[in-house]
């Protein structure tokens, strides 16, 4: 609208000086009047714009908030190993060659398991078909006298799945928590089967190569030690430290001694 009336007064200018003939150039009052309109135009959108007050807003806290709730949710997707719940549980079972659940075809606990008859790996897998422990095993030896882990300890949780192959006979006799210095293949807890602190791990000479390995949380390793035959890069003499609750997992090594500092 406001265009509009600047336009109506131009045309009347320019029909003004037009007329006005006789006392001037008509085309310099014309140019004038153009001029003029420009001017007040120019001078109108030079006028500042008022601006509304912007809130501003705390983007400190906004993002301290954020970065806490997305460490809060971090930690609470990480699940630690806990098989406190297990401890002095189980019942005496024995297993051949194939696949069981646990919770079905041996209850939950944690068992001393012997090789009775034959040669060959226990498998036990978790709810999330994670390989929580590997091991072959015989209550045999060969004929250079070497023997393959007769023997191992380990945790069955519900719904954990044990995979038994070569072996007709595997005993699973409930194990009773002691504190010990040696540890044969299976699963161990810091502060339950040893106190935390700083060891010297010894074992004897091997061809076998084995692994010593160490979990707070399920998914992932916190270290790993080669052990056994330094062929293959193992070794027979090293130091590290255990914390409380850890679990140390031994195998194909047929025993390793602790000693603490």
């Amino acid at each position: 609208m406001k265009n509009k009336k600047k336009f109506t007064g131009l045309a009347a200018t320019i029909l003004t000086g037009t007329l006005l003939v006789g006392c001037s150039n008509p085309f310099d009052r014309m140019a004038d009047g153009i001029n003029s309109m420009l001017a007040e135009e120019s001078t109108a959108t030079d006028e500042p714009v008022g601006t509304a007050e912007v809130p501003v807003s705390d983007t400190g806290e906004t993002a301290k908030e954020s970065t806490q709730e997305a460490a809060e949710a971090e930690t609470a997707e990480v699940e630690t190993l806990d098989y406190s719940h297990l401890l002095g549980q189980g019942e005496a079972t024995t297993l051949g060659e194939g696949t069981f659940m646990v919770g079905e075809d041996i209850p939950v606990g944690r068992y001393h398991v012997t090789a009775t008859e034959g040669f060959g790996n226990i498998f036990v897998y978790d709810t999330e078909e994670r390989l929580t422990f590997n091991e072959v095993m015989s209550g045999e030896t060969d004929s250079i006298g070497q023997s393959e882990p007769g023997e191992a300890v380990i945790f069955l949780d519900d719904g954990h799945k044990v995979e038994i192959s070569g072996m007709s006979g595997v005993s699973f006799t409930p194990y009773e928590t002691a504190e010990v210095t040696e540890l044969v293949p299976g699963q161990w807890v810091v502060g339950e089967d040893f106190p935390a602190g700083v060891y010297d791990i010894s074992l004897e000479e091997s061809e076998s190569l084995g692994y010593l390995k160490v979990n707070a949380i399920k998914e992932y390793e916190k270290s790993r030690f080669a052990l056994g035959n330094p062929a293959y890069g193992g070794a027979t003499t090293f130091t590290t430290s255990f914390e409380e609750g850890e679990v140390v997992t031994v195998e194909v090594i047929p025993k390793v001694t602790l000693a603490e500092r």
